[in-house]
């Protein structure tokens, strides 16, 4: 086999691992309705947002610990 035929079958080999055969199309297939697919979106959407929002009071919190009241700040003028 010459190297350019070797080369063609290699690269129609790639393609068909990237384009699997029909066989294997279910496993890629979306699964819900359009509507079901958007609120688990939107569900892992708000809790990564709540993941943030606790990291950055807890963030907050430690350093507000570390900065004196105001009040206490002015007493010391």
């Amino acid at each position: 086999m010459t190297g350019k035929v070797r080369a063609f079958f290699e690269g129609v080999g790639s393609i068909m691992n990237i384009f699997p055969g029909p066989e294997h199309f279910a496993e890629h297939r979306l699964k819900g309705s359009p509507e079901e697919r958007l609120a688990e979106h939107w569900r892992r959407v708000g809790g990564y947002l709540r993941n943030a929002m606790d990291g950055y009071g807890d963030a907050e919190m430690d350093h507000r610990e570390q900065i004196p009241a105001r009040e206490e700040f002015r007493a010391r003028r």
